[in-house]
């Protein structure tokens, strides 16, 4: 067995060993104290839940970030219960009847609910936003005091007259509250997320809500059934804040994340989105019932939510317009740097291809000339061969740099055209012109007296191809290509560190020889 599983197994013992001895204890006490149960009871009841809230909280303190939230909801939800049973021991002290009032730790249990939620209902696979946590938090708090309202026709510490509910009607409430509760953590533990924390998380809390249903289920048939609020069956009202006090204090799932299916991602996408409109959906649906009985808090619930919901959109669409300015600019972004020479910074191929398109067809219909111009640097296999390839980089950008101050109109374009060849197109220019430019292009890298120990001398130099015509719809742009390639070619076989001019009608000779 390998240290880890060793280890696991380890506190999985020692969680059971928890729950196993205090229960023992809790039985214990109730059998040797029977005239004081009730007395006996509740305390044990209350440090038990106060033990699971400790234990979320210290989970919620070492988890990761992305899981504090759930772990710190599911801590507020059983710190509610826990005030809500320390308020039910004081009343059940205080009162014999089992008609039950509007009371304040009914009102607390009610609002245990909101909290477990939220814990439900956060996004997996989305950044969690908290202003919409707070709106949905908003959202089912509303509706949870509503259906108190409508339950008890009454509200804690307004002096309204109180309907006393009986206890069979408040047992089939708060059944049904807690299969909701536990229905909805199965569902999401349905949807299958990706992160393995957040699976394990609700797999704990399934488990938590599923136990307390039917624990509470049976104890409320129990009480109800021996008209008596304390005996063994108290066992089952701190038995599942024992299970989630000893799931709290297992370590963190070490699992890698299982693959997603289309089911579970669906499923999770689904939930994700839709909770938030299905808690305004209800919250208009609850407040419209309520306004024959409850005008007042009729109201309020359906201008909260459509406060709620308007707000949310409203973010939701800003959102959409940032997301959507961040792509354009992103696209823009990556289309600069698809168009330009990652180590000169200059235009490459794609670029000077599609340039010198558009500037042939412009050339074309207004029957202006067209100059390109082909420059390679002259011996450069025997610079990176002597100095290294770091060296010969530096080089190239330097030369790019040159070539491009060489360069006075913003309308020409320098373009890296391969290895140590660069490509100048000079829109509007004549051959005259082209070769004044090729020659201060020459005379700039001259200046920059890299040294490359050569046949021509100690410093770098460069080799032209100049070529010029006027475009005309019925030839391409290859044809001057072509020729400032010759051009070029002939430069170099002729010593290099010259200029040559190419002609297109060499190219159409040559063609058709």
């Amino acid at each position: 067995m390998s240290y880890a599983m060793r280890s696991r197994s380890f506190y999985v013992a020692r969680s059971v060993a928890l729950i196993v001895g205090y229960l023992t204890l809790f039985a214990l006490c109730l059998f040797f104290t029977r005239p004081y149960k009730m007395a006996v009871s509740y305390p044990l009841q209350l440090i038990g839940v106060w033990l699971a809230v400790f234990a979320c909280v210290w989970r919620a303190v070492r988890c990761t970030s992305r899981m504090r939230i759930s772990w710190g909801l599911l801590s507020v939800a059983i710190f509610l219960w826990a005030i809500g049973l320390s308020l039910a021991a004081w009343e059940d002290l205080t009162r014999n009847s089992m008609q039950i009032d509007a009371g304040v730790s009914d009102l607390i249990y009610f609002l245990y609910g909101v909290p477990i939620l939220l814990a439900i209902s956060l996004p997996t696979e989305q950044p969690q936003t908290p202003l919409f946590a707070w709106l949905d938090g908003v959202q089912v708090l509303m509706t949870t005091c509503l259906v108190y309202v409508m339950l008890f026709s009454a509200f804690p510490f307004m002096h309204q007259a109180q309907q006393p509910i009986s206890a069979s009607r408040m047992q089939i409430t708060y059944n049904i509250e807690n299969l909701v509760f536990a229905a909805a953590a199965t569902l999401r533990l349905l949807a299958r997320p990706r992160d393995a924390e957040i699976r394990r998380f609700y797999q704990f809390l399934a488990t938590f809500l599923w136990t307390y249903a039917l624990c509470a289920a049976w104890y409320n048939h129990m009480v109800i059934a021996l008209q008596e609020q304390t005996g063994s069956y108290d066992l089952l009202v701190v038995f599942p804040f024992l299970l989630v006090a000893g799931c709290a204090l297992l370590p963190s799932a070490q699992q890698p994340a299982s693959a997603d299916t289309a089911t579970g991602s669906l499923l999770t996408s689904f939930i994700d989105n839709a909770s938030p409109i299905l808690y305004t959906y209800a919250l208009l649906a609850i407040g419209i019932a309520a306004t024959r009985s409850h005008f007042g808090w009729a109201v309020a619930a359906i201008v909260t939510a459509l406060i709620v919901y308007g707000a949310r959109s409203i973010m939701l669409q800003n959102r959409l317009i940032r997301s959507q300015h961040e792509l354009r600019q992103a696209r823009d972004q990556l289309e600069v740097l698809s168009l330009r020479d990652s180590l000169t910074g200059i235009a490459n191929r794609r670029c000077f291809d599609r340039i010198l398109a558009v500037e042939w067809d412009r050339a074309a219909r207004l029957g202006r000339p067209l100059s390109l111009l082909l420059i390679d640097i002259d011996y450069f296999k025997s610079l990176n061969d002597q100095y290294g390839h770091p060296y010969g980089d530096q080089c190239l950008t330097e030369v790019a740099g040159a070539l491009r101050s060489a360069l006075t109109r913003s309308s020409d374009l320098l373009a890296r055209y391969g290895g140590e060849e660069f490509a100048a197109i000079l829109v509007d220019t004549g051959l005259q012109d082209a070769e004044m430019v090729a020659a201060r292009m020459q005379a700039a890298v001259r200046a920059l007296s890299i040294r490359n120990e050569t046949s021509l001398g100690q410093f770098v130099t460069i080799s032209a191809g100049v070529a010029t015509c006027v475009a005309s719809q019925d030839s391409s742009a290859v044809a001057l290509i072509e020729a400032s390639d010759r051009a070029l070619y002939k430069a170099k076989h002729q010593g290099r560190n010259r200029i040559e001019i190419g002609s297109i009608g060499d190219v159409a000779a040559a063609g058709e020889f």
